[in-house]
């Protein structure tokens, strides 16, 4: 008797085969041991196929992999060539993998050096720029109770998407330009601040780009001095913006004040419409630099400052500041002393009103108290001169708002301006090429986005061992790596053809665009299906849809053999 079965292909077996040609199961096999006890895949084996899963699913729970790897387990056996068993990939062994990957950080940084070395060389990575940032991941897990330590991972920080209320743990990230792929990552205590992540992110970037003189492209938080001498020190190159904190602003306007219109002028350059554009004014100002090292005397390097000002941020930021202003006016004005409130009382609402919207340089708040004494009689009737009294002391205050006329227009003038500093000299970056660089930092943000709202979803999280979720994030490395080595190798594919691709969008088939993302690309291989017929004697099965022109040129441009569809197969069952 047959009995006739079909699997969903879609776009798995390009998945697994990307998954296999980086290597994936091998670099981690190559690291982590299987014990004794541990039977059927390897711990690199599980962990491609739940990435594979992960990709195709869009989803970490480990409670939903067995069902799916069940579903595909012809399919993924034929592309593999792995034995699958029936409980390979039950949350129980899941959790024991994320234990184990998650267990010794050191051995997560082995894989993100073995991993991104060969990735570099395998596809060809330009490593001239790296990119590092954070961000804060809010999770929905129970508060620890009264006398409880504080967890290792989960904890209360600065909150990046504003929900203080939430615990969260931090990730780190590090990525090259211009593809965009992750070589570094780090998971770190929701208290931890981000000053100190910058200079180990540089040394590992460093380590598996084999190279020192790539620029380094991070935030406003990367450029305290310990960063900038630590990275220069070591004849690195950085670009980083510098916070408009301490004397900053007062030499910015000084600066600003001294330049003459001609060195203002920043050059046109040619926008996404191919329109020329002017992108403001700015100036390049060389500062020789010094710093005292420990037992290593003083070190000098000269950097660029880079000062631009933007019409359109500078707009933004003085709508922003005058609306920030009004509104705590009006509040400050509404405010009224309660019954009986002492000066400092009120004086600590006014100050949790001003610093809610950081009005403290602006708004002045003055405060009067008038003091009234009066007779209160203790007696009924009318008082006489002998009559008993006490004096009772009642307190009027009178609040005053003044405007910081001053302040207000001197962050006014000195809205859209920005200061970027850089080690690197004149002839390899110059203003513009200074602005391009950083306006590129979307390329970090949107892995955290894959990572938050995107396809590799790391939230809502469903793990709460500290281990677990660094192994679960290490994973979604790897998966954030595939899906952006697909974006890159698709856009340098198109690139070399001087073509477009269409018939990604849906609802709008003739659509073209010369940067196709993953997550499309593979959607456009839905609805394929494998057949499979089971008898005593045989296990045969073929693909039901033939490819579409669509695919056969998605796995053109992906450089993908065509024979990973070619799912015709027959064997006697074991």
């Amino acid at each position: 008797m047959s009995i006739i079965r079909i699997e969903r292909v879609d776009s798995l077996p390009l998945i697994l085969t990307w998954l296999l040609e980086m290597h994936v199961h091998t670099i981690i096999d190559g690291i982590w041991r299987s014990h004794g006890r541990w039977q059927g895949l390897t711990y690199g084996q599980l962990a491609l196929l739940f990435v594979a899963y992960i990709i195709h699913r869009r989803t970490h729970r480990l409670m939903s992999m067995e069902g799916w790897l069940n579903d595909h387990r012809t399919l993924v056996e034929q592309v593999t060539g792995w034995t699958i068993g029936e409980k390979e990939a039950t949350d129980d062994r899941l959790g024991l993998l994320l234990d184990a990957l998650g267990h010794k950080e050191e051995k997560g940084v082995i894989l993100q050096q073995r991993l991104g070395k060969h990735l570099i060389q395998a596809y060809e990575l330009p490593t001239e720029v790296g990119r590092y940032d954070t961000s804060s991941f809010n999770v929905h897990h129970a508060l620890p109770k009264e006398g409880e330590p504080p967890r290792e991972l989960l904890r209360f920080g600065h909150s990046k998407d504003k929900q203080p209320g939430l615990l969260q743990f931090k990730q780190g990230l590090g990525t090259l330009d211009p593809a965009g792929v992750p070589i570094v990552t780090h998971t770190l205590s929701g208290e931890v601040a981000d000053d100190g992540q910058y200079l180990p992110a540089w040394l590992q970037m460093r380590t598996i780009l084999g190279r020192s003189d790539f620029l380094f492209v991070a935030d406003c938080k990367a450029a305290s001095m310990s960063t900038r001498v630590g990275i220069a020190s070591c004849h690195g190159s950085y670009l980083f913006p510098l916070p408009m904190t301490g004397e900053t602003p007062a030499w910015l306007q000084t600066q600003i004040s001294q330049a003459t219109p001609q060195e203002l002028a920043l050059p046109e350059v040619v926008d996404k419409s191919g329109q020329p554009k002017v992108m403001g004014e700015g100036f390049v100002v060389v500062r020789t630099m010094s710093h005292t090292q420990a037992d290593q005397g003083i070190f000098t390097w000269d950097e660029q400052w880079f000062v631009t000002r933007s019409p359109t941020l500078a707009a933004r930021q003085q709508a922003s500041l005058q609306r920030r202003f009004t509104r705590t006016e009006k509040e400050l004005q509404r405010l009224r002393p309660k019954k009986d409130e002492t000066v400092e009382a009120l004086t600590h609402r006014v100050h949790q009103i001003v610093n809610k919207r950081h009005m403290a340089e602006f708004v002045q708040v003055k405060i009067d108290e008038t003091v009234t004494t009066r007779k209160r009689y203790l007696q009924p009737g009318r008082p006489g001169p002998h009559s008993p009294f006490t004096l009772e002391t009642r307190s009027h205050l009178v609040l005053t708002v003044i405007k910081n006329e001053e302040a207000l227009d001197r962050a006014m003038q000195l809205a859209g301006w920005r200061i970027h500093v850089s080690n690197v000299s004149s002839l390899r970056m110059n203003l513009t090429a200074s602005i391009r660089y950083y306006r590129d930092e979307w390329l970090v943000e949107h892995g955290f986005h894959r990572f938050k709202k995107g396809g590799l979803p790391a939230l809502p999280l469903y793990l709460h061992l500290p281990n677990r979720i660094r192994g679960l994030m290490l994973l979604l490395l790897i998966a954030l790596q595939a899906l952006t080595l697909i974006d890159f190798v698709a856009k340098r594919s198109l690139a070399e053809k001087k073509a477009a691709i269409a018939g990604l969008v849906p609802g709008n088939p003739k659509m073209k665009t010369v940067r196709p993302s993953a997550e499309r690309l593979l959607a456009a291989f839905d609805k394929l299906h494998l057949l499979i017929t089971e008898s005593d004697n045989c296990v045969a099965g073929f693909l039901l849809e033939p490819l579409s022109p669509l695919q056969l040129l998605i796995l053109d441009i992906l450089k993908v053999s065509q024979s990973v569809y070619d799912l015709d197969f027959s064997f006697v069952p074991t």
